[in-house]
């Protein structure tokens, strides 16, 4: 097996024009050059104003937030409501103010340096120009060209979404076209579909484009709940379509871990779960890693693997939580961030925890929420930065404590926000009358407005850091000869995690 591996990948680097010592070297196609020059001003950019996604909005007030601002900035932002901020935040100029220059510029600069994540855009694509167009940017370009006679019919298309949430279903019949093209122009067999929860994705891919799918998931009820609506759509499909030769998805519960040092024992794993469910030989076993939101390192985690194995044909992630990735480890192959030789080479671009938070927040809907003036219940960030005060003068251990989650409505005072956040805190612990009638929290509450554009600055620059994460997975297939392509293709409204970074290994070289 191992020297089959070696073959395969001794044929994709010569038709490269490489040698099998050229691994992650640095592609100098011009999109792998802009990725980096891109990732140069991002962290340029965030030397001078990282410190904005670095902080806690929980510490607005006692640590000064706002004074932090630059006096230009401040000058003028007092005066600006929330609602006008997001209508600047879009580039609106229907209003008329004088803003600080500097303020222009980073609004401008930051725009011009993270992704596009207009799905509508032609121009949003980022291709590696590493190897030959015509071997790899097709699947994006004619989706669902090639698989015409191999899908069932559209009229059953209702079919394959039932259960699935109204603003989820474009995702589901976006990702299953998209991954059943990459599936023939990598001349893949299999689909492993890793955290496919309850297998809506699963389903379209094996029962409308009837391919083979293995379903990994580590949650034992949310694979049993896909096997009930396998079934359910299978007895469906057959009253419409008796003669349909239907592939059932296979559900594994299991939880993938350590993957980095093990990746041979993981493709045995695949090849032994589609041999026994799908009767596929060794010749025909080559299988594409999907990911519809994989959370934290397990994107990285597949990125490496598809990376690694000769049997991985292409790989479909559209990544999230990035805030659970490992940033720093004593192995560098544990590591969810960064991936790229590119960015390790650095000491100095680290991304905290809380820039990493951020960017998993959707700039568009913030911007929405500003502008229709519908941002009254943003004020429980406020409440919560006022009570951090008082549980700090109560005891300096409690900073950063966790509080009860509470829905806060226009309705919802202060006392009974503070009331039922630290319900289970000990009585010396919890707010007093004397509190809520203190002059410097009534202070602090009637500022409320100003943390909301405090976060709306933030929110402004969260998408670089997006940009960073996605950019350095990128560059991280690049490296290893895997031409990838990064693409939004979902709605950021409805899908704030809407880019797609794919790759498809050269079809020829299986045969």
């Amino acid at each position: 097996m191992e020297a089959r591996c070696e073959a395969v990948s001794a044929q994709l680097f010569v038709r490269r024009g490489a040698t099998m010592a050229a691994i992650s070297v640095t592609c100098t196609c011009r999109t792998c050059a802009k990725a980096r020059v891109t990732l140069d001003g991002i962290f340029r950019v965030l030397d001078a104003y990282g410190w904005l996604l670095d902080s806690y909005v929980v510490d607005f007030f006692q640590e000064q937030l706002w004074q932090r601002l630059p006096n230009s900035w401040r000058s003028t932002l007092r005066y600006v409501s929330p609602d006008e901020f997001g209508d600047w935040l879009t580039a609106d100029i229907s209003r008329s103010r004088v803003w600080p220059l500097s303020l222009l510029a980073l609004r401008q600069t930051a725009k011009s340096l993270q992704l596009n994540r207009d799905h509508r855009s032609d121009e949003s694509t980022w291709r590696c120009r590493g190897r030959e167009e015509s071997e790899c940017s097709s699947v994006l370009n004619d989706v669902g060209d090639g698989l015409r006679e191999t899908r069932v019919s559209s009229e059953h298309d209702g079919l394959f979404l039932k259960h699935v949430k109204i603003k989820k279903r474009h995702e589901i019949h976006q990702m299953a076209q998209i991954c059943a093209d990459c599936t023939r122009e990598s001349n893949a067999k299999c689909i492993v579909d890793v955290g496919a929860g309850v297998g809506h994705l699963a389903r379209s891919l094996a029962f409308k484009y009837r391919l083979h799918v293995a379903c990994i998931e580590q949650d034992v009820k949310l694979s049993q709940q896909a096997r009930k609506w396998d079934n359910e759509l299978l007895t469906t499909l057959s009253k419409h379509s008796p003669d349909l030769p239907a592939h059932t998805p296979h559900h594994v519960s299991i939880k993938l871990e350590n993957i980095n040092s093990n990746q041979l024992k993981t493709t045995e794993d695949m090849r032994r779960v589609f041999s026994d469910n799908f009767n596929l030989d060794e010749k025909d076993f080559g299988f594409g890693i999907v990911g519809l939101h994989p959370c934290g390192d397990l994107a990285a985690t597949l990125l490496k693997l598809y990376a690694s194995q000769c049997e991985a044909r292409f790989i479909c992630i559209v990544g999230c939580c990035y805030m659970k990735l490992t940033l720093e480890n004593s192995s560098d192959a544990s590591n969810g961030y960064p991936l790229s030789k590119y960015l390790s080479s650095f000491t100095k671009r680290k991304l905290s925890y809380t820039s990493l938070e951020v960017a998993c927040h959707a700039i568009e809907s913030y911007c929405d929420k500003l502008k229709t003036g519908n941002y009254e219940d943003l004020i429980v960030h406020a409440y919560r930065a006022a009570l951090e005060t008082i549980l700090i003068k109560r005891n300096s251990e409690l900073r950063r404590t966790q509080v009860k989650n509470v829905k806060v409505t226009k309705s919802v005072t202060f006392e009974q926000y503070c009331t039922a956040a630290t319900a289970n805190f000990d009585l010396n612990y919890q707010p007093k009358d004397s509190d809520f009638q203190n002059p410097q929290i009534i202070s602090y509450l009637s500022q409320w407005q100003r943390i909301v554009i405090f976060g709306a600055l933030r929110i402004m620059l969260a998408p670089l850091v997006e940009t960073v994460v996605l950019l350095d997975r990128f560059l991280f297939l690049s490296e290893n000869y895997l031409s990838p392509t990064l693409k939004p293709i979902f709605d950021p409204r409805l899908s704030p995690r809407n880019l797609l970074l794919f790759s498809t290994k050269i079809a020829e070289s299986f045969h």
